[in-house]
């Protein structure tokens, strides 16, 4: 069970989900994947912790404004939250929501990148909770999808301090960001028919079950199935509420 529990500067550290009708978000991903979704806490700004086997996935939680469209936002651990944000503007992004500690313990702030794909930066604290990644049901990956992503790789490389190199996905050059010998992310260039965001994948072990139990649920099948050599089977779905994820079946290890 792949735990988390280390998130040097420039990796992902965890992601959450707002929405209009969190009841109905709660009961949506638990029947998807099978977590465990605690009750919306007010100590956590009112968000519903999600757990599996005892291990934070996620926080579900409200939209503070109701203008905004339901979401799922990824964040990036930084050393130091003021100088990341004002990093943030240096290098041509915005900061959406100041440095702060938005619940005990946490403290994060709200940016995009010039091209205006949305993230966080989130400053960890010696007590917040391990997170469990890459099996069924937890995060598997992120990738920064852009029509330009290379334009953006500047930006990231200044704030995040990573470094970047390239794969190809199919005929496609695909972007790695590059923490120490690890890839974190990825990057791929759109068609431009969608504003730039970051996409989180989730782990799962039968993409073409999957699929049904996401639709049969109320979502809606945003891509077709796809498949890469070395990378598996993929789709993008739309849950209930608006927000876009994907699912990811991972090509098996070689033996």
């Amino acid at each position: 069970m792949p735990i988390e529990d280390a998130f040097p500067h420039g990796t992902p550290i965890w992601v959450d989900h707002q929405s209009r009708d969190q009841p109905a978000s709660r009961t949506y991903y638990r029947e998807l994947f099978g977590w465990e979704v605690g009750p919306a806490d007010p100590a956590m700004g009112g968000y519903s912790l999600a757990t599996a086997r005892g291990v934070a996935v996620t926080t579900l939680g409200p939209l503070p404004d109701a203008s905004v469209p339901t979401t799922w936002t990824v964040y990036f651990a930084v050393d130091d939250l003021e100088a990341a944000a004002t990093t943030v503007l240096d290098a041509g992004g915005s900061v959406l929501l100041a440095p702060g500690e938005t619940v005990p313990g946490v403290r994060l702030a709200i940016v995009a990148d010039p091209a205006g794909a949305v993230f966080g930066l989130w400053q960890r604290q010696e007590q917040n909770a391990p997170w469990l990644r890459d099996e069924p049901g937890a995060v598997d990956w992120l990738e920064l999808v852009a029509a330009d992503p290379a334009a953006t790789y500047p930006f990231y490389e200044r704030v995040l301090g990573v470094g970047v190199s390239e794969m190809r996905v199919g005929d496609e050059p695909y972007g790695l960001f590059d923490v120490g010998d690890t890839s974190v992310a990825g990057a791929y260039r759109s068609d431009g028919t969608d504003e730039p965001h970051w996409l989180l994948y989730f782990n799962v072990a039968d993409l073409d079950a999957a699929v049904v139990r996401a639709t049969e649920l109320g979502g809606t099948l945003r891509t077709e199935p796809q498949s890469a050599a070395g990378v598996g089977r993929w789709a993008e779905v739309v849950d209930p509420q608006g927000a876009v994820f994907g699912l990811l079946e991972p090509e098996p290890e070689p033996v």
